[in-house]
């Protein structure tokens, strides 16, 4: 195998990581996470994530010509969050289409999946909402943090 063939399978990508304090506030009465309070701490995630990604917030939430809304979410849970513990949220992109993209978030803690939140984005004319390309400096910023090479 070709020295540039095998670095492209040997590549990394890159993973963002934060971490997540849950509050007795985001506790039900057993003390154990709201399941709903998981998509606020994901996207809260991304708002450092895309901080990382080289935009700035005004940059992204804040464009002239169009909107990144979010179309669809869904969490897969593993084992509850109790309030006080702490927990690494690994946030990456799991794939992009020609007018959205999925990121995915893994919730940790002590080396065990507590779950895991995928959100789709699409991309939207600001003044027709019809859908859009995904811009090449979003997609280019964003590459690096792919799940796969292919």
């Amino acid at each position: 195998m070709s020295r540039v063939l095998r670095s492209k399978y040997l590549k990394m990508n890159r993973v963002f990581r934060t971490t997540k304090t849950f509050t007795f506030r985001e506790a039900d009465p057993a003390g154990i996470m709201f399941f709903g309070n998981i998509f606020g701490v994901a996207h809260d995630a991304f708002e450092q994530f895309i901080l990382d990604a080289g935009f700035t917030w005004q940059e992204w939430f804040l464009t002239k010509d169009y909107l990144i809304p979010i179309r669809h979410t869904e969490a897969d849970y593993k084992a509850p969050f109790r309030p006080g513990q702490t927990y690494e949220v690994l946030v990456s992109v799991a794939s992009f289409g020609e007018t959205s993209f999925k990121m995915r978030y893994v919730f940790e803690s002590q080396g065990h999946k507590h779950a895991t939140v995928q959100m789709v984005h699409s991309v939207l004319d600001k003044k027709t909402q019809q859908k859009l390309t995904i811009p090449a400096d979003i997609k280019s910023r964003l590459q690096p943090y792919l799940e796969s090479l292919t």
